[in-house]
């Protein structure tokens, strides 16, 4: 018998205002063809003023914590995977925690930041701790903010189009098995410093400028390097294919199996071009590939327990479907899971 990690629950929540790409004209020089053609996005959701990453996440978490049958005083851990913290510090978990009704609990809290690889590093690090008998209970969370961080100019439209507020959850817990391919059974992320400023990056709480704050917060051109920014779209778009695709070819070769066993692929849903290219290289026919970014954008850290989320629902992933979590982001970070769902 071996422990391992089983998706007992998921959850999901977005926030219920649409922002079509049309919508983005009163900010930007922009269309939705411009937009669409690019990244294959239509829509996304934005939170309203006053409303936290850590109350997004609230929501998607009690709904996958229902889901599981289970309460918040069952969690014994909490790993919440985000780049758009409610406070520089502390960290959103601990936020989230207190929220959840169990703050009296003391259970563990993890805020990590490896951006669209977060919920893949969270996975894994789930499944270390419920194998090596730390906990039996792991919360894994993905929750993004984004639309409060970003520059509505047409400056900063290269990016600002990209993003979608939203959150997603999965309940991880320990089960007892003889089968090698129960539950998460295989994860591997890397990552490569080289590309921290030549992807998305941003420079708002930069510590090596004493002040923190020692710009003209009015001034267009001082501000500048506070929003996100996209150094090389190109480079971005190159290794987010090569390193994607190479990470799930991996996995699937230290685990004696081919892309024909897979039954579906859940990218990052970054960019439409990205995840067909990934696709195409992988051969994995289309239908296998699961997507919702027309619809939210992209949510970052949340982008992968959201597709989770959606098409167990919708009836689309079952019981004993082999799920490959894929994703790369900016780092650079990537990495992949196999899940026995």
């Amino acid at each position: 018998m071996r422990t391992r990690a089983r998706i007992v629950g998921t959850g999901s929540y977005l926030p219920p205002k649409v922002v079509k790409n049309d919508d983005l004209k009163q900010w930007m020089d922009t269309s939705d063809e411009w937009i669409y053609t690019r990244s294959g996005i239509r829509e996304r959701r934005y939170s309203e003023p006053g409303v936290f990453t850590s109350d997004l996440a609230l929501e998607a978490s009690r709904t996958a914590i229902e889901d599981a049958g289970l309460s918040p005083q069952d969690m014994e851990c909490i790993i919440l995977a985000t780049l758009s913290p409610d406070i520089m510090f502390p960290g959103t978990a601990v936020f989230l925690q207190e929220k959840l009704g169990i703050a009296d609990s003391g259970c563990a809290c993890y805020d990590i930041r490896q951006q669209c690889s977060g919920f893949l590093y969270g996975t894994e690090m789930a499944k270390a701790f419920i194998e090596a008998g730390v906990y039996r209970t792991v919360l894994v969370v993905g929750t993004e903010n984004h639309s409060s961080g970003m520059d509505f100019s047409t400056r900063g439209r290269g990016v600002t189009v990209l993003f979608g507020d939203g959150a997603g959850a999965t309940v991880f817990q320990a089960v007892e098995t003889q089968q090698q391919d129960e539950g998460v059974f295989f994860t591997e992320v890397h990552a490569d410093g080289r590309g921290a400023l030549n992807g998305i990056h941003m420079g708002l709480f930069n510590m090596s400028h004493k002040p923190l704050i020692d710009y003209d917060v009015l001034s267009f051109d001082q501000n500048d390097y506070v929003w996100p920014k996209m150094a090389s779209p190109r480079a971005l778009f190159t290794n987010g294919v090569l390193r994607m695709a190479e990470v799930t070819q991996h996995a699937l070769m230290k685990n004696g199996l081919t892309i024909e066993n897979v039954d579906w692929l859940l990218p990052h849903q970054a960019n439409i071009h990205i995840i067909t290219e990934t696709a195409n290289r992988l051969g994995l026919p289309k239908e296998k590939t699961l997507l919702n970014i027309h619809k939210y954008g992209n949510t970052t850290a949340a982008t992968i327990p959201l597709l989770l989320d959606e098409f167990i629902r919708n009836g689309q992933i079952r019981r004993g479907d082999l799920l490959v979590f894929v994703s790369f982001g900016s780092g650079f970070t990537w990495g992949a899971a196999l899940v026995r769902y």
